[in-house]
């Protein structure tokens, strides 16, 4: 009996050396898995993060004024009976094989020779293609739409108006015109001023610039590599310079969106939102 007592001493041992090998092994593969994983998040681009944002900004287009409970300062109005901004002109025709057309095209209603000029440059872009597309004599289909969104921030007015156009077989154009105005000085904001106000960092915005369009324009050539017609971004344009950002809006809770509506000038529905929060 006593000599079989070193043996199962021994057999103990073992037993306590292989259960701390599995126990050493499985926290080493837990650890290098941790690793892995934060690996892998810090490489993978916010793809989902960014498609929600877009979204968003895309929803936000509900052809009115919010005011987000700001009181208003008393302005001088040319329409009284109607609030800061409204739509003023509202078409939905349709002619078979033809057109067409769901538009509302709304207008800033301050008396103010500034404003005057905006009203006028929002007619000329969108009310007058409505005009054209029905004289059209061209033989294919073509869809427009317009809608706009505005919102006040304090004493900032900021209205953004979209448009798509659909012409026949080619590519659907999207159309992103912004305009920022301060209620109280009676001036147009352009994005220093904006920026001012919200207290950026030029240097902190610039960089999420720069993320943003280059994470947009690597998904765009893996699509161009695959064949596929994109929009393809030229990264070292001088537009993606924050000081040469003409294009923002100053929206829901405050949030600024710095928009590149490719559609203004090329026929795509390309857009890069970076929303600055």
């Amino acid at each position: 009996m006593l000599n079989n007592m070193p043996i199962n001493d021994e057999k103990e041992d073992k037993k306590r050396k292989i259960m701390f090998i599995i126990i050493g092994v499985v926290c080493f593969i837990s650890i290098v898995l941790a690793i892995v994983y934060q690996i892998i998040q810090l490489k993978t681009p916010p793809v989902i993060k960014e498609e929600k944002e877009i979204v968003e900004f895309k929803t936000i287009f509900n052809n009115e004024l919010n005011e987000q409970g700001y009181p208003i300062k008393a302005l001088e109005k040319f329409n009284e009976d109607k609030k800061i901004v409204y739509t003023l002109d509202e078409r939905k025709e349709k002619s078979d094989g033809k057109y067409d057309i769901d538009v509302k095209i709304p207008i800033i209603n301050i008396n103010n020779h500034e404003i005057t000029n905006i009203d006028k440059e929002i007619e000329d872009t969108f009310k007058e293609k409505i005009d054209n597309i029905m004289a059209s004599e061209e033989q294919y289909e073509i869809i427009y739409t317009v809608e706009y969104t505005a919102y006040i921030n304090e004493n900032i007015l900021s209205l953004a108006i979209k448009s798509t156009l659909k012409e026949g077989i080619k590519a659907q154009r999207v159309i992103i015109k912004t305009y920022t105005y301060n209620m109280t000085t009676n001036e147009v904001i352009d994005i220093d001023e904006m920026m001012s106000i919200k207290k950026l960092n030029k240097a902190t915005v610039q960089g999420e610039i720069n993320r943003v369009v280059s994470e947009n324009a690597k998904q765009a050539q893996s699509l161009i590599d695959l064949g596929y017609k994109v929009y393809e971004r030229n990264l070292s344009d001088e537009m993606y310079k924050i000081e040469n950002v003409s294009n923002f809006f100053y929206g829901p809770d405050g949030a600024l969106y710095i928009i590149y509506a490719y559609g203004n000038n090329s026929y795509t529905s390309e857009l890069d939102i970076v929303p600055i929060i």
